[in-house]
């Protein structure tokens, strides 16, 4: 098995790409906000969303690995052994989107173009980029123990935030509707594909790296 691989260069413009156009959005949907409520704090409220939180975390990410270019010892200390778990997080932003939100959203205008680039664009790119660079660190299966305190974390915050406000952030995670059963069903379903995902990406970077060893003997 042949592992592609590119120049750090060629890897640096790919990031700044697409990390500008994941800021551009980001900050042009506040501006937008802005110039039509007047304020910008009613948008803060944007980041109890899944989607907001995870493409503002592999935004940064993005940013700090493409600030980090001339020091890369910082990027293999800490931004390394991160892009899993933040692959992990934007994947489900990606998929359970396209399965359980999609079909039931669809915007016009700007409200078109972001969600085009937050829940497809900016998701791809960043798997894209898990593809094509995370080829040295060999994963542990323990992992997914720490990959998943963030989602689970999330759940814990969307079933607090819609008993206090009423107001769920997702359907299919309002219990008022779901009532008991349907809604432990759905946290369960949610919970095991997090961890199918988590699991798959874990094998996979062990194959992979499995591989490259074997290739370099």
């Amino acid at each position: 098995m042949k592992i592609l691989t590119l120049s750090h260069k060629t890897i640096l413009i790919y990031r700044i790409i697409f990390a500008g156009l994941s800021w551009f959005t980001i900050i042009t949907g506040a501006v937008i906000y802005t110039l039509t409520f007047g304020s910008i704090l009613g948008w803060f409220n944007s980041f109890i969303a899944f989607t907001m939180q995870t493409n503002l975390i592999v935004t940064i990410w993005f940013t700090l690995a493409i600030l980090s270019y001339n020091n890369p010892d910082i990027f293999k200390k800490y931004l390394r052994p991160l892009k899993g778990a933040l692959t992990l997080y934007i994947t489900i932003t990606f998929i359970f989107f396209a399965i359980l939100l999609s079909p039931f959203y669809h915007p016009t205008g700007w409200a078109a173009f972001s969600n085009l680039i937050l829940h497809y664009i900016t998701p791809i790119a960043f798997i894209v980029d898990w593809v094509l660079t995370e080829t040295e660190l060999r994963y542990k299966w323990n992992y997914m123990l720490y990959w998943m305190i963030y989602p689970i974390c999330y759940l814990v915050f969307a079933f607090i935030y819609g008993t206090i406000t009423g107001v769920y952030i997702y359907y299919f995670l309002d219990i008022t509707k779901l009532g008991i059963l349907g809604y432990i069903l759905f946290i369960l379903i949610l919970i095991t594909a997090g961890l199918a995902l988590g699991s798959l990406y874990i094998a996979i970077n062990r194959r992979r790296i499995k591989l490259t060893e074997e290739g370099l003997k």
